[in-house]
């Protein structure tokens, strides 16, 4: 699911934490961590760290590292987490709250969000549905107008016809008369009751056209959201987190208010069944031996800083995250 929202201010933040050095957390001996970890947990907050780490070691692991992937941990406690604009993934407090304990959780979050981008998943927001349901009108206004006309025409033909019949027959004493008073009331009658009937088709078209995109929008959604947490998998355990932190998320959101429906979002307990079969079909150990090889060949861990945006933190891809340190690598030897 698609957002672009973030929390006025949270970047300054960060922007402050990344220029100052806070206590470590954790147990491990700093001696055990490369030095790039040990700066990251110097830095960040917990949780900026924990997403950072999974998505280095997702990235170099399954060959993502060409292009610099975006972070952000929104502080909302909701059970949720999106992809959006380029690269960016963001997942919020509550659900990293819910899998505090899982790292293998927390990689299948973020290998779901990333599928979103890999796939070039596009969620319709609420302002082009707008846009589409005023196409629908659109399009029902003008075949309703063709019906009237094609209607009217019918009418005025056969009207015509009998007033011709009855004159031949001696019972209309003038050709004038066919454009008469009378008839042209009751032309207006027809017409008013004919513009009143339009505007109820209009309706009756739209709202028919209208649950159609909907339940199909709705249905593509899924279909992706499908999609993403089979490829979420692949990544995770190619980087070689347990898979069952995949499904410790889907039980989790399986306790979320619909989460047991089948919405713009497929039913918990389906992705649960699909994960599952999936996970049989293709066994975590191949995914991770190939994983390790990829990480063999790019051990060294991306570094990050804070993105343009002052919000975000951007996690660079191998070459680094300075053009003037290309520059100088390539022209200044």
């Amino acid at each position: 699911m698609t957002r672009t929202t973030h929390l006025c201010g949270y970047g300054f933040v960060l922007l402050g934490l990344l220029a100052s050095v806070s206590v470590p957390h954790g147990a491990i001996g700093a001696e055990k961590i490369h030095p790039t970890y040990q700066n990251a947990k110097k830095k960040l907050p917990e949780d900026w760290y924990v997403v950072y780490r999974v998505v280095d070691r997702i990235v170099r692991a399954n060959e993502l590292d060409k292009t610099p992937w975006r972070v952000d941990v929104v502080k909302e406690y909701q059970i949720n987490a999106y992809a959006s604009g380029v690269n960016l993934i963001a997942v919020y407090a509550g659900i990293l709250d819910q899998v505090t304990d899982s790292s293998s959780a927390v990689a299948c979050i973020v290998g779901h969000e990333m599928a979103h981008h890999v796939k070039r998943h596009t969620a319709v927001g609420e302002a082009e549905k707008v846009e589409l349901v005023a196409k629908l009108r659109a399009e029902a206004t003008t075949a309703v107008e063709q019906e009237k006309t094609n209607a009217q025409s019918d009418r005025e033909k056969s009207a015509v016809g009998s007033s011709l019949a009855r004159a031949a027959a001696g019972s209309v004493p003038f050709v004038g008369s066919l454009l008469g008073h009378g008839a042209g009331t009751a032309i207006e009658k027809r017409s008013e009751e004919n513009d009143k009937n339009s505007e109820v088709r209009i309706e009756q078209i739209v709202s028919e056209k209208k649950a159609k995109l909907e339940a199909d929008l709705a249905a593509k959604a899924r279909d992706q959201e499908f999609e993403a947490d089979a490829l979420g998998y692949r990544y995770a355990a190619t980087a070689g987190f347990d898979p069952q932190g995949c499904i410790r998320v889907m039980e989790v959101l399986s306790q979320t208010p619909g989460g047991e429906l089948d919405t713009e979002h497929p039913a918990a307990p389906k992705r649960i069944e699909k994960l599952r079969e999936l996970m049989a079909q293709e066994p975590p150990e191949p995914l991770k031996a190939s994983g390790e090889q990829a990480l063999a060949k790019n051990a060294e861990p991306l570094t990050f800083d804070l993105a343009r945006d002052q919000k975000t933190l951007r996690i660079n891809p191998t070459l680094g995250g300075s053009a003037a340190d290309d520059l100088e690598r390539r022209f200044d030897k």
